[in-house]
């Protein structure tokens, strides 16, 4: 992926020299670049998510949620640790098929199903802070990193015969476990309202097999390249958008992503939002054709990975969360 020296430095400029500006502004200027940036825009919202109210500090208020700005910024990091991830595979020499998409799928959930632990209040600042979005998903990305580098050292060594299994069964345990905790948590504390997750499930579901079902007669060439990948990924992203719709439309709840909740003001519906989301994944699809595979090799499949993590996630979290009623 980055062919050459210069190419390295440049994406290690892009990851370091913001980092470095903000932080020597910071000490420089705390009330510029501290007070009215970092505060305001990433680290005052997971505070003030943290405690489930609106902050203010040195007369920066702010709410919990994202904004533009630190949109902006994480969607500018993750492309980074996309291209970065993209090089690391090419000097292990792995992650160019498939299996290994599926094998980070459990990591999806196990996202969405830690970040309810931080929902229930199970966890104390500072420990809190790493599982709330956005900061979240740089904690599921290490953990995940170290148990992909484990498992291909082993496979090397002899241990094991495929990495890409004992990723996905590290992942999938670690789900299991994160979700036995959240039902003890129903059953002893909160409850459960199980129609929650049976109507997410259901509506992705049935609209998956309206959508998939027909676009493999009529239009194959949509998902020739991605296959059964490009199924997940839209079965994950319609989780996102359903339980939007259920939680918004129907609990009460209020969105946080500031483009979502535009387009649910202006069109004055969250199922909007399940239609954007549909038609924004058979874009990517029909985007990554064959010849991109081809031509990329391992980028596609970690692209395919980051954007289903950005649908199966939240879509996790939401309908685990409002199941149990926190």
């Amino acid at each position: 992926m980055l062919e050459d020296r210069r190419s390295r430095i440049l994406w290690l400029a892009a990851v370091v020299v913001p980092v470095v500006v903000v932080g020597l502004g910071s000490l420089l200027r705390p009330e510029l670049f501290y007070d009215r940036f970092l505060w305001k825009y990433f680290f005052g919202p997971v505070v003030a998510d943290y405690e489930g109210e609106r902050l203010v500090k040195n007369g920066v208020a702010v709410s919990p949620g994202y904004t533009l700005v630190s949109s902006a910024v994480y969607a500018y990091y993750l492309l980074l640790a996309v291209v970065g991830g993209a090089e690391l595979l090419d000097r292990l020499e792995v992650g160019n098929s498939s299996a290994f998409f599926f094998a980070l799928v459990p990591y999806g959930f196990l996202g969405g199903a830690a970040r309810v632990v931080e929902d229930t209040g199970a966890l104390e600042a500072p420990v809190a802070y790493l599982f709330i979005s956005p900061v979240i998903y740089f904690t599921i990305f290490l953990f995940t990193v170290g148990v992909f580098l484990v498992a291909v050292k082993l496979e090397r060594g002899g241990v094991v015969k495929r990495y890409e299994r004992l990723v996905a069964g590290a992942g999938a345990v670690a789900f299991v476990a994160v979700a036995v905790y959240l039902g003890y948590i129903g059953v002893t504390e909160t409850g459960i309202r199980l129609w929650i997750p049976a109507a997410v499930v259901g509506a992705s579901t049935v609209v998956f097999g309206v959508i998939w079902l027909p676009l493999g007669r009529l239009r194959p060439e949509i998902n020739a390249g991605t296959g059964a990948m490009g199924g997940v990924l839209l079965w994950g992203h319609l989780t996102d958008g359903f339980s939007t719709v259920v939680g918004v439309e129907y609990l009460g709840y209020s969105e946080k992503q500031p483009i979502v909740d535009t387009v649910i003001t202006v069109t004055g519906t969250t199922y909007s939002f399940v239609v954007l989301k549909a038609g924004i994944v058979l874009l990517i699809l029909y985007a990554f054709d064959r010849k991109f595979f081809e031509e990329f090799d391992r980028l596609p499949y970690l692209l395919l990975v980051a954007v289903l993590a950005v649908g199966l996630g939240p879509g996790t979290r939401n309908t685990l969360r409002m199941a149990l009623g926190v």
